[in-house]
């Protein structure tokens, strides 16, 4: 066992939200814009004598080929007015998974997907990727979306990404105390495999979100001998399962001792009272086929995410336990949204357990996210990179990187026991961000939210919730929209469609 770390928090809060890259919501946040007036460059940087520059986007810079033309198309800040006539950007849920399933029928091609966005171009590519092909140079976005997406923006607002006046919430956050403009997803995947990494420290060689339970370890295990945790969810019935999204997902999560799981009504009331556990972990409001949730995932409208962080934020921040927290905001993966970053390769392999789909080696990170820390601890204005990244070695800050500071924190690291894997091993700790002793006030000066129109988007065709009769819409509510998505684009009646929602509802598999 190892000293532990962090002693100055007490308590942490984790909030991982859904499928956004860092360029996505954060690529102008050291960028002047009408309305937002944010230093020329971060106040402090971590480690000592990393760049002094933000690495977010350069107008005019970045680009991908029309795969028609193969002339390049700017990413560029979502317009004034698609933002105010409320449309959501991307306009649909971009591919997530590292490869389309062979069932889909947008990805004729077969390797749409992930890997396409990353190393893909004009052309989609044909095999896996691997390291003697060289870095991924992050072109295959626009074609990638493109292959089944041909509305009047023609595919390019999967290139659109927001601005600080659009993002505010999550901006000023980012402004106030400190964001890596290095941290990657742990896999080039969706959801469950990249919260297994951050919970389990592997994904058990599962590519995608088809594997629904990971009967593994977890931090709750690790830490209930020394700390308490809660896990706080607005579903605690998800797809009928009477549990939570992360104890379904995670099932030795129930024999974890000192916790709680209820609902997120009650950790309002509990960083209201000053009794929040050790460790307390937020469940969003997940978008589903009909609903717009709130945890930012692609194909919804922001501003309820934004209203969901400013919410969580201010509890904690006028809750009793502040002056000993610390606030974590991350989200599980990139959802197919763009970002300018090349994941590197070099990732280590947890387990030796290559990838039950294609064979990946789980040897290259996924694409950057946005990871804020918040606390009176962090010094404002921040920007932070694992020290590995400056001495030219091969870890950045992935999700493993949560679970060897939280079990460091918690006095239970023990570098002999192999329970979360050679990644975690090997990943570097963010303890050097926070100060000893309080650098913040907290005192945040939210910027003004450019205004939205109340009035959501509309779709022309089944493939989108607002585009889908009122029958299939309440026959699929409550389904997650990549699942509804799946059981629409394999069904040729509606019958087949019934057949199978009640087949989903007796054996649902997790969401996107």
């Amino acid at each position: 066992m190892t000293q532990s770390l962090l002693s100055q928090v007490h308590n942490i809060v984790f909030l991982m939200l859904e499928n956004r890259s860092l360029d996505n919501l954060l690529g102008w946040l050291y960028t002047k814009s009408p309305g937002w007036n944010p230093p020329p460059a971060p106040l402090n940087v971590y480690p000592k004598g990393s760049s002094t520059k933000y690495d977010g986007l350069k107008s005019g810079m970045y680009s991908n080929p029309d795969p028609d033309t193969g002339n390049p198309v700017t990413v560029i800040p979502v317009s004034d007015s698609h933002w105010q006539s409320g449309y959501a950007i991307p306009y649909r849920d971009p591919y997530e998974a590292l490869r389309a399933y062979p069932s889909d029928p947008r990805a004729p091609q077969g390797w749409n997907g992930v890997m396409n966005q990353l190393f893909g171009n004009k052309n989609i590519i044909t095999s896996l990727p691997s390291k003697s092909g060289g870095p991924p140079q992050m072109k295959g976005f626009l074609q990638d979306y493109r292959s089944w997406e041909d509305g009047s923006w023609k595919g390019q607002d999967v290139l659109w990404t927001y601005t600080p006046t659009q993002a505010n919430i999550i901006n000023s956050l980012a402004l106030q105390y400190g964001v890596s403009d290095r941290w990657f997803c742990s896999a080039p995947t969706e959801t469950t495999p990249n919260r297994a990494y951050s919970l389990c420290g592997t994904s058990l060689g599962h590519e995608s979100d088809a594997a629904s339970t990971y009967n593994h370890t977890t931090i709750f295990n690790a830490i209930a001998s020394k700390k308490t945790w809660g896990i706080y969810a607005y579903d605690r019935n998800y797809g009928g399962t009477g549990k939570t999204y992360t104890e379904g997902a995670f099932p030795l999560i129930s024999k974890a001792k000192n916790g709680e799981i209820a609902s997120i009504l009650k950790f309002s009331d509990r960083a209201r009272a000053g009794t929040l556990p050790a460790f307390t972990y937020l469940e969003p409001n997940w978008t589903d086929w009909d609903t717009t949730g709130n945890d930012y995932h692609p194909n919804s409208i922001i501003p309820p995410g934004e209203q969901f962080l400013s919410n969580v934020y201010q509890a904690v921040r006028n809750g009793k336990q502040w002056k000993n927290t610390l606030l974590i905001i991350t989200f599980d993966e990139h959802g197919g949204t763009y970002d300018h970053v090349q994941p590197p390769w070099g990732a280590q392999n947890p387990d030796e357990l290559n990838g039950d789909e294609t064979g990946f080696k789980f040897d290259l990170f996924g694409v950057r996210v946005p990871t804020i820390l918040v606390s009176p601890f962090v010094p404002p204005s921040t920007v932070f990179r694992a020290p590995e990244d400056i001495k030219n070695q091969k870890y950045p800050f992935d999700h493993t990187s949560f679970i060897k500071t939280l079990l460091k924190w918690a006095g239970v690291y023990d570098a002999k026991a192999p329970s979360f894997g050679k990644r975690m091993l090997a990943a570097p700790t963010f303890e050097g961000v926070l100060a000893n002793h309080s650098v913040n006030d907290g005192n945040v000066n939210f910027i003004k939210e450019q205004t939205m129109a109340p009035t959501a988007f509309a779709a022309p065709n089944l493939l989108h919730p607002a585009g889908a009769p009122e029958v299939l819409r309440r026959l699929l509510k409550g389904i997650p929209i990549r699942s509804a998505r799946e059981i629409l684009a394999t069904s040729k009646t509606l019958d087949e469609v019934k057949v199978k929602v009640e087949r989903y509802r007796k054996r649902p598999k997790r969401r996107s």
